[in-house]
């Protein structure tokens, strides 16, 4: 089995190094002293093999031909670039000073596709030193190859790039007519797509006295311009107060415009969400700007107090017609909503009439205090939202109480109370609440403590009331 292994790597090697000549090449024996290619463009690399063990030829091989290829490279680059640079010199003329710098890569990102396509048409020589372990490879190319490779890569490119630059020519004046359209998403839009085509130009090409490199720059300036001179604003106050619950005309109000050479044009058509950062809001998750910029998002229903809700722009949207919107999602407008029971937000002032008028203030007190306890914005006539009235009668009873068979037994002192109260609006003078109790009784130890009692647990049923259905 061993020598089948050993018969089959021998047979391998014969195969990999066929190519390798017997002799001595003169590139070997003079390596160092000269060139020996006719244009010089070349390169030589070699590597040490083990005699013993023949797999560490392909190894050596391996080495010897990167080594090779390397310094093919240096020479190659060079003659590639001065090439380029000399038949690119008159386009590279037109390009604004402040971008030579990017004239000089855009030459360097053709060079380096130029040359890989010349790798692939490189010549090479193998030589196998048995002798002293060493395994050589020699490659390289011509003048003649180099310059036919140029022509063909610079006709195949400057077909490919003019194209592109024509046609970026021509979508600038749609990027124009857009803008004087308000369509500003799609100008932004298009100016996009126009860099990006732009970018992947190597080389500089010029088409109607004007390069491709100063074209993107120009492109990318105009970009730059709208995108700094969107304005995102809101026209309804950020902090809000209202009252918890449903809400009837609740709306938060955005704009967006352009502040573009000395004119505001709003923006049409941008899609706009909202997201609830704190709280608990139900609202008009979506909107588009209308024809005057403005977006308005219904709220629906406020079930917490404090409430943060941020109207942003939907970039995900945007990615249909624009691959790259994420500058504009730094854009947000923050709204800090103030949701307050309808007791808070609201003014109540309570009027209380009793047949004995000696109990009036009592009741009153009784009734401020208890509703105030409940949240209750007390205050007076003057700037009421609602009036609370009620109406207490109050009689006694007598000190005894009647036992079951019919006996009277004395007890205490005993007052029976009925009240009625009504909630009513002061603007509409509509009754919103109204409520009646009655046979409500107070004890204690002399009449006025038990009608006192029996004015407290009248009112204290009342509030309770008021309190859940207000």
């Amino acid at each position: 089995m061993r020598v089948k292994q050993v018969a089959l790597l021998i047979l391998i090697s014969k195969f990999l190094f066929s190519c390798a000549t017997t002799r001595t090449p003169v590139w070997v024996k003079e390596f160092g002293q000269r060139t020996f290619s006719k244009d010089g463009i070349e390169g030589i690399g070699f590597a040490k093999f083990d005699k013993k063990n023949k797999s560490t030829l392909v190894e050596a091989r391996h080495s010897a031909y990167n080594q090779a290829i390397k310094n093919l490279a240096i020479k190659l680059k060079t003659e590639v670039k001065g090439v380029l640079q000399h038949k690119m010199e008159d386009k590279i003329s037109y390009v604004d000073k402040k971008y030579q710098q990017h004239a000089t890569d855009q030459v360097d990102s053709l060079t380096n596709i130029m040359f890989e396509t010349l790798l692939g048409r490189k010549y090479f020589e193998e030589y196998i030193d048995y002798k002293n372990s060493f395994y050589w490879v020699y490659v390289w190319t011509t003048k003649a190859e180099l310059y036919k490779v140029i022509e063909e890569e610079l006709q195949k490119q400057e077909l490919q790039n003019i194209a592109i630059m024509k046609s970026a020519i021509q979508q600038l004046k749609n990027v124009d007519e857009y803008i004087s359209n308000r369509n500003i998403i799609s100008a932004i839009s298009l100016l996009s797509q126009i860099s990006t085509q732009l970018k992947e130009i190597k080389g500089v090409y010029v088409v109607d006295k004007i390069d491709n490199i100063t074209l993107f720059f120009d492109v990318q300036n105009k970009l730059n311009k709208l995108l700094s001179s969107f304005n995102f604003v809101p026209l309804t106050q950020t902090s809000i107060e209202t009252i918890l619950g449903p809400q009837d005309n609740l709306e938060l109000v955005v704009k967006c415009e352009l502040n573009y050479d000395k004119n505001v044009i709003p923006i049409i058509s941008l899609p706009l969400k909202t997201k609830v950062g704190k709280g608990n809001v139900d609202l008009q998750p979506v909107a588009v700007t209308d024809t005057d910029g403005i977006a308005k998002f219904k709220v629906y229903n406020l079930f917490a107090k404090e409430n943060i809700v941020e109207v942003l722009i939907d970039t995900a949207s945007l990615t249909q017609q624009w691959k790259n919107p994420d500058y504009l999602s730094n854009f947000k407008i923050v709204f800090h909503i103030v949701a307050k029971e309808l007791k808070e937000t609201k003014k109540f002032v309570v009027d209380v009439k009793c047949k004995n008028t000696v109990m009036i203030d009592f009741i009153k007190s009784q009734l401020v205090s208890g509703l105030k306890t409940q949240g209750f914005n007390i205050g007076n006539f003057d700037n009421a939202d609602y009036i609370i009235s009620a109406t207490v009668d109050t009689e006694y009873i007598g000190d005894k109480i009647t036992l079951p068979d019919g006996t009277q037994k004395p007890f205490a002192e005993i007052y029976s109370g009925n009240i009625s109260v009504e909630i009513k609006d002061v603007k509409t003078q509509k009754i919103q609440l109204s409520k009646s109790y009655s046979g409500i009784k107070g004890f204690g130890r002399t009449k006025k403590e038990a009608e006192e009692n029996v004015v407290k647990k009248l009112v204290e049923t009342t509030v309770e009331f008021i309190n859940s259905n207000f």
